[in-house]
């Protein structure tokens, strides 16, 4: 129930939304186009809006699951985005992925608060 109305309350929040799709023109996609390089060909951006929001009170010692979002029905080719929005090392709040699908290291992916990781989720 408390996760249906906090998807709510994201969705009807328009202020915020307009800052996410902002966000997603001025920083996301030129990061991930960066990524393909000047020889890649014309590409179309695809994001998920409303954004999925995970809120995790620090220090915990509970913790999800270990898993891929492609458990979840989430494709291949989707990256996924971390931005802190309180310094994770005064939160004692970690997100843990793979350097490559099945590798089992998973190592904490340190991103400062401030700024913005980028990792394939779907299967690391």
């Amino acid at each position: 129930k408390y996760i249906k109305a906090w998807r709510q309350c994201v969705a009807e929040a328009d202020e915020f939304l307009a800052v996410y799709e902002r966000f997603v023109r001025e920083v996301v996609c030129p990061a991930i186009k960066a990524r393909l390089g000047p020889e890649a060909p014309r590409t179309t951006f695809y994001y998920q809006c409303p954004p999925t929001l995970r809120l995790q009170p620090g220090p915990s010692k509970q913790f999800r699951r270990i898993h891929r979002d492609a458990e979840y029905g989430h494709q291949d080719g989707e990256v996924n985005f971390w931005m802190p929005l309180t310094d994770p090392r005064k939160t004692g709040v970690r997100l843990w992925v793979e350097s490559a699908p099945d590798a089992g290291d998973f190592s904490a992916f340190d991103v400062d608060y401030g700024a913005v990781g980028m990792f394939h989720g779907t299967n690391c």
